[in-house]
């Protein structure tokens, strides 16, 4: 499994990887911008629930699926 780390609030997914899993980055409040690669073609159940400050997302085309409360509570 990939290691997943947030920088300057930034969530770091490594180029390569495909799958985002379930609860990968559930509840990080310092968590403000997602850029998901390429190489990414799932993004699990509940991956950024409840990230509170999320403001920018970036979803390939390559993603085709989207779990169930992937982005729950997120404003």
């Amino acid at each position: 499994m990939a290691k997943f780390e947030i920088k300057d609030g930034v969530a770091i997914i490594p180029k390569g990887t495909r799958e985002i899993p379930n609860n990968a980055f559930f509840g990080c409040s310092s968590l403000t911008t997602i850029i998901i690669p390429e190489s990414v073609t799932s993004i699990g159940s509940g991956s950024f629930s409840d990230c509170s400050s999320l403001t920018s997302v970036v979803i390939p085309k390559s993603v085709k699926i989207i779990g169930n409360n992937a982005f729950y509570n997120c404003i």
